[in-house]
């Protein structure tokens, strides 16, 4: 298998990522030829952008033209996509997913195709902000041999940084990655949820607030890491702050005080790291912490 930047490359799936990464590798010199999606309007979306680029209405017309297929698509339509081209022997095909293993690309590996996985670790909102913000990012690389190395500079030619994994790493590595994604994205949503409903302020209004608190935090963890980087009442030993936390979340909601409570616990050994509050202090909090967690179980009806 010859890979360069010159090889033929097709997008299979022509959402927010696929868009992002196509026009990215294109950008960085690579030969991004075809495109196919669910609907022909998202790949012809995704062609407009590229020179040379050929929207196709037949996925596996699309795969026919290319020597190398990103399979962009949501996770539980790549196997069906895997399955709907007929492959040859020396294609590459590449999935996006962070949480399934390469299982999902057996049919083309039995037909003599090498598979790989290239999961970029980021947030996918629009295209143009995506580009922005896609130097700098992990991306996650599973394969072996020339199509790692391959993936890997390709990772390196658009500015990111590439952590290599095995299959039995995905569930955790796709967990993490959604707790620090997905889940702080939730639990923002409550925040500014709980502004309007008590503070009065409309909630989209409170995000103009909050993000800017959520830019500070990672730039502080950023410069200074951890456990310097760690903030606020943990680290102080302010035990009697903590325990007006907890009783004013409760009195908004179980939930709402079982996601104050249950993320502090996790994180306050680190608070505890920067050594500035009394062991004393620590031993108090995370009793208090566990005492609210255990008293205050989420009723379901």
């Amino acid at each position: 298998m010859d890979l360069s930047k010159s090889t033929k490359i097709a997008f299979i799936g022509c959402g927010a990522v696929g868009k992002t990464l196509a026009v990215a590798l294109s950008r960085s010199g690579y030969s991004v030829i075809a495109a196919s999606s669910r609907t022909y309007k998202s790949a012809e979306d995704l062609a407009v952008r590229i020179k040379n680029c050929t929207p196709y209405e037949s996925i596996p017309k699309a795969a026919d033209q290319a020597d190398l297929i990103f399979i962009t698509t949501f996770d539980n339509a790549i196997e069906h996509v895997v399955n709907s081209i007929e492959w040859t022997t020396g294609q590459a095909v590449v999935h996006c997913s962070g949480a399934s293993s390469l299982d999902v690309l057996r049919a083309a590996e039995m037909k003599g195709a090498f598979t790989g996985s290239f999961h970029p670790l980021q947030a996918f909102a629009g295209v143009e902000d995506a580009l922005e913000s896609l130097p700098g990012s992990t991306f996650g690389i599973e394969g072996q041999g020339k199509l790692k190395e391959y993936l890997t500079q390709l990772a390196l030619d658009i500015g990111g940084k590439p952590i290599f994994l095995e299959s039995s790493d995905k569930p955790l590595y796709h967990a993490s990655a959604v707790t620090l994604g997905g889940v702080l994205m939730g639990q923002i949503a409550v925040i500014a949820q709980i502004w309007e409903d008590r503070l009065g302020v409309e909630k989209n209004e409170a995000l103009k607030t909050l993000i800017p608190m959520v830019r500070g935090v990672s730039d502080a963890l950023e410069a200074n890491g951890i456990p310097e980087g760690i903030a606020g009442p943990y680290v102080r030993g302010d035990v009697e702050t903590v325990q007006k936390h907890l009783e004013a979340m409760k009195a908004v909601g179980i939930i709402e005080m079982q996601m104050y409570a249950t993320t502090a616990l996790a994180g306050i050994k680190f608070a505890a790291q920067r050594g500035v509050c009394k062991d004393a202090d620590v031993k108090v909090m995370t009793k208090l912490l566990n005492t609210y967690i255990s008293e205050n179980p989420i009723e379901y009806n």
